[in-house]
């Protein structure tokens, strides 16, 4: 299994509508250097190597709050095994999600939508659907998630955007069905507030 090229990635997201916060990949710290005032702090960093599958085991993941925890993080990320560069991406607040596809031998693309955080994790909150998924069914997965009130934002009046959640929910099902050689795709964090949905970190494997 390996990782989709970055550029590769953003281009099946913008062919999709799948919109993402400014993410910038750079090799060399002199690249960083030159453009490190040009972003709006804080910012995260992500290790990108396409045999890299899991970031964070290897600590490949990184929040700096000015220029110069940029360039430092970015040094010591750049001598990770197996990196061959560094995502810099500007933050995004709201409601944290997972949309993903798996392609199973005998249903095809599974897709798969869940809260995150301790939802996913320990609560289990997701739903599954075979593809084609319509932006209907898409809403109705929302809406069977056990922390739906959450995301309606019942207890601090923060609702997400379920019409762009749910966009993007039919854009990665339709992506499944006409991208047979992508075996998964994991978006995760999908970061959604009232005005929009953002897939903050994505991953294409074949």
């Amino acid at each position: 299994m390996q990782v989709i090229e970055f550029e590769e990635a953003k281009k099946l997201l913008a062919e999709y509508k799948i919109s993402f916060p400014r993410t910038v990949f750079y090799s060399a710290e002199k690249e960083v250097k030159k453009n490190a005032g040009s972003f709006k702090y804080p910012v995260f960093l992500k290790v990108y190597g396409k045999d890299i599958l899991h970031r964070t085991e290897i600590g490949g993941v990184g929040e700096a709050k000015d220029k110069t925890e940029l360039l430092k993080m970015f040094s010591k990320m750049l001598k990770i095994k197996g990196v061959e560069g560094v995502l810099v991406q500007e933050k995004v607040d709201g409601k944290s999600l997972i949309i993903g596809m798996k392609r199973d031998p005998q249903f095809g693309p599974v897709i798969m939508v869940g809260i995150g955080g301790i939802f996913t994790e320990i609560l289990k909150d997701f739903i599954l659907r075979v593809a084609p998924v319509s932006k209907e069914e898409a809403l109705n997965m929302l809406i069977e998630l056990k922390g739906y009130n959450y995301l309606c934002g019942k207890r601090d009046n923060q609702p997400i955007n379920f019409e762009e959640t749910a966009k993007i929910i039919t854009a990665i099902s339709n992506l499944a069905l006409k991208h047979e050689e992508i075996i998964e795709i994991d978006l995760n964090p999908v970061i959604s507030n009232a005005k929009k949905s953002s897939a903050v970190d994505f991953k294409f494997i074949i």
